[in-house]
């Protein structure tokens, strides 16, 4: 019996679809189910039904799964042990938010590249909603999101703060020597998406001080916004280390206010139980490193 068979049998029962673990594994379904026809051979029996729409498992499927983790932790476990010898390749699915992939983030790989050599990564940079949903599907391994991730199958671990700040391209940011909560309610303001909480505190903190409308113009895009407020579109608030060259040029010059952004706090996030969840919580614990030295009461410093 081949184990990569069983290894793609795992994947199919964890992902719920042929095509879910197609992607997972990089290969085509119909190399798929040629590998599930293999094992099934193999073993003599059917271990997945193929009458429903996804892939449901009989009840000797049931039977082999807990087998097939008990595989892939030893898999994992073997990996770990010669992390730093191992020609084997693995590619971890990872997600992360714009705010860190603009900042440590390349950093950190380039670090973990070289400690790490047998892993790779395959990088998806969205939204934490949508890294949020992502991480819950096992579509991808571990999330640098702003956390935590409120469901009992995942382990968050706290990661660190953004400082947040109001900033303005200088004809737009002279208006006002120092800017008051009314000063930015009546002003258009750029910032993250409506469904994200940074962007909820911003809305309950300024609709008491508008004299009308609440003008936000919200994007999931940080660089978008920052084009944005380089034109003189609007005021941004964002994390300032995600602006720090536009503020080191002077393009952008951050607002006085009399006021305080609440930091904006991220986590790694991921499946706990499953058979990579012990190489994504070394993962954490060195990014945790990588991380101390960067910190200062937990907000990371440009």
């Amino acid at each position: 019996m081949r184990i990569r068979n069983l290894d793609t049998f795992y994947w199919i029962a964890t992902l719920g679809s042929f095509r879910a673990a197609a992607e997972k594994l990089n290969i085509t379904q119909p190399a798929i189910s040629a590998r599930i026809q293999m094992l099934e051979q193999d073993l003599g029996t059917d271990v997945i039904l193929r009458a429903t729409r996804s892939a449901e498992l009989t009840p000797m499927g049931r039977k082999l799964l807990p087998l097939a983790e008990r595989y892939m932790t030893l898999e994992q476990d073997v990996l770990a042990a010669f992390a730093s010898h191992t020609t084997v390749e693995q590619t971890i699915r990872l997600g992360a938010s714009e705010t860190i992939a603009t900042t440590w983030l390349p950093d950190f790989l380039g670090g973990l590249g070289k400690a790490r050599p047998g892993l790779s990564f395959d990088l998806t940079v969205d939204s934490t909603d949508n890294l949020r949903n992502a991480l819950v599907a096992r579509e991808i391994d571990i999330a640098f999101l702003m956390g935590p991730v409120a469901e009992v199958s995942v382990t968050n671990q706290d990661l660190c703060g953004f400082e947040m700040i109001c900033a303005a391209a200088p004809a737009l940011g002279s208006r006002h020597r120092y800017w008051r909560l009314e000063d930015i309610a009546n002003q258009r303001l750029l910032t993250f998406s409506l469904s994200t909480k940074p962007s909820r505190l911003m809305r309950e903190m300024l609709l008491p001080h508008t004299r009308g409308r609440l003008d936000m113009t919200t994007s999931s895009s940080l660089g978008a916004l920052i084009r944005l407020a380089l034109s003189g579109f609007g005021v941004c608030a964002m994390p300032k280390a995600v602006i720090a060259s536009e503020l080191a040029t002077g393009q952008l010059v951050e607002l006085k206010t009399d006021f305080m952004l609440p930091p904006i706090h991220f986590t790694a996030s991921h499946v706990s139980g499953s058979p990579i969840s012990g190489l994504m919580a070394e993962i954490s614990t060195d990014l945790r490193g990588f991380l101390d030295g960067r910190l200062r009461q937990g907000i990371f410093e440009i």
